[in-house]
């Protein structure tokens, strides 16, 4: 995976793509800065809320912010948009999250 700073650049290029967003979110995360990833995979969302994947990484930033609920709420939204996408492995993924986290 790119630096933030690789893909902040990206970002400088296109600020409407949505895996930039998802990919900054990623890396903040990876850093604890789960209230950065949050906004970052907000972003994604808000750019393309089929973005599935986002919706589970966003819900493990929530969970480690102590945000059970919130999590699985972005857990349940991202399984509905999962299921009109069409995206079987993310819906399973989603399904298989909101266990843990329950």
């Amino acid at each position: 995976m790119p630096t933030i700073e690789q893909l902040e650049k990206l970002l400088s290029v296109d600020p409407n793509d949505p895996f930039v967003h998802y990919g900054i979110g990623q890396e903040r995360a990876k850093l604890d800065e789960h209230t950065r990833a949050i906004e970052c995979f907000n972003e994604a969302l808000r750019l393309d809320p089929d973005y599935c994947y986002a919706y589970y990484f966003k819900a493990i930033s929530l969970k480690e912010l102590g945000q059970r609920e919130d999590a699985i709420s972005v857990i349940q939204d991202g399984i509905e948009h999962a299921k009109s996408a069409g995206d079987m492995k993310a819906l399973s993924e989603l399904q298989a999250l909101i266990t843990t986290i329950s």
